[in-house]
């Protein structure tokens, strides 16, 4: 673990406080910062990239909303934290979540937004929640703030921001550090499968003007079989993504979302400023998985693409390179282990994820960074199939079982996305690359083996 020195000029300063901005459904390029074809206006969160660390190949272990949830609070994969599906299970015995072990150190703990798994916030480490479950409509939403129902009478992002400022406010008159995670619902979509925007926010992205994936009439040849009926691509007809039109409304609608939730952090960041807080918090953005936008075919997400399981991540505050862009391989199991390490805790050499302190300061990096690393979605969801990948810097190799009989190989696929980005050209039956394949597969197997002998490991400590 690094010292807390490496974000303050004096060892003795006191360590930084952590505000982590969690958003839902946010692709890694729907950022004006990220400078790609998509026209996101992200103000927001351009001045944070511009004070901070962007992370350009930032990933979601698993692509979906509760065991993204649960790797980010416990910096374990989804089969060892018990969260490997969308919906209520809880967090399994074995490691304590980041708000557990600041909260055991002394810190304050607080959270408000969009909470997805069975444990409680409360049961998480957080002292103070102001949270609903899961996704619904925009306004007038059911809310819970320490333990009292009600609505929430704004714009579900803008009472997120609200709730954050509240407990910011709060934090001027307390000395303790805080740890506080901020969970948007935006820019998901709401309970009718739509993005409830703004009149003036879709104004400012005319359908007419948006782009098209390069990929949109994908035939799906080179694919598992199965996609061409999976619900990635079903509800993608239903929305008429057979037609470049309707793609493109989607796109408008999907971007004034997240402008929209965009200002709702704008106002956190503002009030971090007026506070007083902000030269001594470091602030965590971050996606929880990506989202497809007719790319394939597709909508949704979870599948093994770059789309769905890659994320925007910044980092910005005391100590953290200003304007900074970083290549390197990060998961979102490494959030779990980098906040304990910002706090000054010890480092928990049990968990899979790696502390991101080293990649935010100034100095060389880590020789022995990853240049791999495993999606893992074993269990099937929103039409998908147990799946596994491997992704390199270049390369991602990827492995379908038959959900009826466990180990039962439906297909493989082999991209290079260095000629490939848009991962066209499976070349897995190209019989030149049968011993990459083969290489990957071990290396895939070799992953699974150690999580494993980690949940075996675990299994004799009891349950949560």
């Amino acid at each position: 673990m690094l010292p807390v020195s490496c974000f303050h000029s004096a060892a003795a300063a006191p360590p930084p406080n952590v505000l982590f901005v969690f958003t839902d459904d946010q692709r890694h390029d729907a950022m004006g910062c990220a400078g790609g074809a998509l026209p996101a206006v992200t103000p927001a969160m351009d001045r944070l990239a511009a004070r901070g660390v962007r992370f350009r190949n930032a990933f979601a272990v698993l692509a979906i909303c509760s065991p993204s949830r649960a790797a980010v609070l416990t910096g374990l994969y989804g089969s060892v934290n018990g969260v490997t599906a969308v919906g209520t299970d809880r967090l399994r015995a074995g490691a304590p979540t980041f708000a557990e072990r600041l909260r055991a150190a002394g810190w304050r703990t607080g959270m408000a937004g969009k909470w997805h798994i069975g444990t409680t916030p409360a049961e998480a480490g957080f002292a103070t929640a102001a949270w609903f479950h899961s996704n619904g409509p925009y306004y007038s939403r059911k809310v819970t703030v320490d333990g009292v129902e009600g609505r929430a009478e704004e714009m579900i992002d803008e009472w997120v921001a609200t709730q954050t400022i509240r407990f910011l406010a709060a934090a001027t008159n307390d000395a303790r550090p805080f740890v506080f995670w901020m969970c948007t619902q935006l820019p998901h979509m709401d309970h009718r499968h739509d993005w409830d925007v703004k009149p003036e926010s879709l104004a400012m992205f005319p359908a007419d003007r948006m782009p098209l994936p390069a990929t949109w009439n994908d035939d799906l040849t080179s694919r598992p079989a199965y996609l061409k009926t999976a619900r990635n691509r079903m509800q993608a007809l239903e929305y008429g993504y057979d037609k470049p039109d309707a793609i493109r409304r989607h796109v408008a609608r999907y971007l004034a979302a997240v402008h929209e939730t965009d200002a709702a952090i704008g106002r956190v960041l503002d009030a971090l400023d007026r506070f007083g807080l902000a030269e001594r918090t470091v602030v965590i953005l971050m996606g929880d998985n990506g989202w497809f936008l007719g790319e394939h075919g597709f909508t949704s997400k979870v599948l093994p693409y770059e789309e769905s399981m890659r994320v925007p991540l910044v980092v910005a505050g005391p100590g953290v390179r200003k304007g900074a862009v970083e290549n390197r391989l990060v998961l979102n199991i490494d959030v779990g282990a980098t906040i304990p390490d910002l706090a000054g805790l010890p480092a928990d050499a049990t968990q899979h994820g790696r502390s991101l302190a080293p990649l935010l300061r100034d100095g060389p990096a880590p020789e022995d960074w990853r240049t791999e690393f495993l999606y893992e979605a074993p269990t099937p969801q929103l039409g998908s199939r147990p799946l596994w990948a491997v992704r390199s810097e270049r390369w991602k190799y990827v492995r379908t079982e038959d959900p009826r009989e466990p180990g039962r190989i439906m297909s493989e696929e082999l991209y290079d996305l260095a000629a490939d980005s848009c991962e066209t050209n499976n070349l897995s039956p190209d019989r030149r690359r049968q011993d990459q394949i083969g290489e990957y597969a071990g290396a895939l197997r070799r992953f699974q083996v150690d999580l494993e002998r980690d949940r075996e490991r675990r299994a004799g400590k009891g349950s949560r």
